[in-house]
C-alpha cells in the first residue's frame, strides 16, 4: 500500500522543525512506521551548489533576485516530484515542508506552490492531507530573533500573527485545487506528536476540540482539565488550546493594541480553525465560572453542525441545553468517558464503516490503541 503524502506549511521558526517533527519522527520509529521528510527551504542551498556552483547565504537568501530563487525552488520541487513515487512505496508517509509566504523588508512575498501541486495531481500523486503549523507569536518571534537572518528585520508580534494567518489561509486555498475535499488541519507545534500520527494512520478516530474556561480558573483546575484530556486521547484525536494559549495579557505587560490583537487572534484561532476541523467539541466547565469564550465556542460548534457536548457540574442554563447535542450534557468527566465507550464509539465506528467500508475498524481498535 502506498504511503500517505502530506503537505505542511508554517511561518519561519513556527516550531514545525524545532518542536513538533523531531517528536513525530521518534514516535513513528517507536511504532514501526517509516517516514520521510523533505524540508524544501533547506534543500535550496545544496541544490544551488551541486547544480550551478553557487554558495547561497541563508542569512541573505530573501535578498537574492526573486526570479532566481523561484527557479531554484521550482527545481528542488521537481527533484522531489521525480522521486516521490518511489518514496511513497518505501515509506508509510512522506511530508513535504513548504512555506507559502514570507515577510522581508516589511513586504509580503508569496511563494507559489500551485504549479507543483497541480503537477502532483496530474501525476496521480494527490496529497492526502495539508497541515499548517502555528505557535504563539511571542515564541516564534523569540526564535526568529535568535538568528542572524531574522534579527535585523525588527519584526513585532503583529507581523507574526499576520504571517500565521496568511500561511493558514494560503494552505487552505491549496485544498481548493482538488475536485474532492482534502483534509486540512491547523496544528499547534506544541501538540503531542501522536496527533499527526493518529490523523494519518488511525483516521477512524474522531477529532475532538477540548473547550474549557482558562482566564478565571486555578492551576489546580487546569490540572484536572489536562487529566481529562489525556483520557480523551485514548480514543480521539484531541486538539488542546492549552498547547497554544496566550494567557491573560495584563495592561502592565502590553498596551491596549497588543491586548486587542492577542485577544482577537485567540478567539479566531478557536472558532475559525479548531472548531471547524473537529468532529466533536467538548466544553468542560471544571467549575462554575463565567466564560464568554466557552459560551461562544459552544454556539459556534452547534451552528456548524458539530457534536457539541457539555460537562457542567450543577444545574445548567436553558441556553446550554439549546446549544448542546441532545443527551450530551454531563455532570462529570467520568460520565463523558462512560458514554463514549458504551454508546458514542460504537455509533461512530458504525458510521465510519458505512462511509469508508473499513471493516477492520472496531470499537476495541479505537479504545485499545494507546492503552
Amino acid at each position: 500500500m502506498a504511503g500517505k503524502l502530506v503537505i505542511t506549511t508554517g511561518s519561519s521558526r513556527c516550531g514545525r522543525k524545532e518542536l513538533f517533527l523531531p517528536g513525530f519522527e521518534k514516535y513513528c520509529a517507536e511504532n514501526g512506521t517509516k517516514v520521510k521528510i523533505y524540508n524544501v527551504g533547506d534543500m535550496i542551498f545544496p541544490w544551488a551548489w551541486y547544480n550551478i556552483r553557487e554558495e547561497l547565504n541563508r542569512d541573505t537568501i530573501l535578498d537574492v533576485n526573486p526570479l532566481a530563487v523561484d527557479i531554484i525552488h521550482a527545481a528542488v520541487l521537481r527533484d522531489i516530484h521525480s522521486s516521490l513515487k518511489k518514496d511513497l512505496e518505501e515509506n508509510d508517509a512522506v511530508l513535504i515542508n513548504l512555506h507559502t509566504i514570507f515577510i522581508w523588508r516589511d513586504v509580503w512575498n508569496r511563494v507559489f506552490n500551485e504549479l507543483f501541486i497541480r503537477e502532483l495531481i496530474e501525476d496521480g500523486l494527490s496529497p492526502d492531507m495539508f497541515i499548517c503549523f502555528i505557535d504563539l507569536a511571542e515564541d516564534i518571534l523569540k526564535r526568529l530573533n535568535e538568528t542572524d537572518q531574522w534579527r535585523g528585520q525588527k519584526l513585532i508580534e503583529d507581523n507574526i500573527w499576520s504571517w500565521e494567518n496568511e500561511e493558514a489561509n494560503n494552505t487552505k486555498a491549496l485544498t481548493y485545487l482538488f475536485d474532492e475535499k482534502k483534509k486540512f488541519f491547523v496544528m499547534p507545534a506544541k501538540q503531542p506528536p501522536e496527533t499527526l500520527y493518529y490523523l494519518l494512520f488511525e483516521p477512524q478516530r474522531p477529532v475532538v476540540y477540548a473547550q474549557m474556561p482558562i482566564t478565571h480558573v486555578t492551576a489546580q483546575d487546569l490540572k484536572r482539565v489536562k487529566q481529562f484530556i489525556e483520557k480523551l486521547r485514548k480514543w480521539a484525536v484531541v486538539f488542546d488550546p492549552l498547547t497554544i494559549e496566550t494567557g491573560p495579557v495584563e495592561r502592565a505587560e502590553g498596551d491596549n493594541e497588543q491586548i486587542r490583537v492577542r485577544h482577537n487572534q485567540t478567539a479566531y484561532r478557536d472558532v475559525g480553525w479548531f472548531i471547524p476541523q473537529s468532529d466533536v467539541c467538548i466544553a468542560y466547565y471544571v467549575k462554575v465560572v463565567f466564560s464568554a469564550g466557552v459560551v461562544d465556542e459552544t454556539a459556534t460548534a452547534s451552528q456548524l453542525g458539530k457534536q457539541t457536548w457539555v460537562v457542567f457540574p450543577k444545574d445548567y442554563s436553558p441556553f446550554i441545553h439549546f446549544r448542546a447535542t441532545p443527551n450530551r450534557i454531563f455532570q462529570t468527566p467520568e460520565e463523558v468517558l462512560e458514554f463514549a465507550e458504551k454508546e458514542f464509539i460504537p455509533w461512530w465506528t458504525k458510521k465510519w464503516q458505512e462511509k469508508y467500508g473499513e471493516k477492520t475498524v472496531s470499537k476495541e481498535a479505537i479504545i485499545n490503541t494507546t492503552t
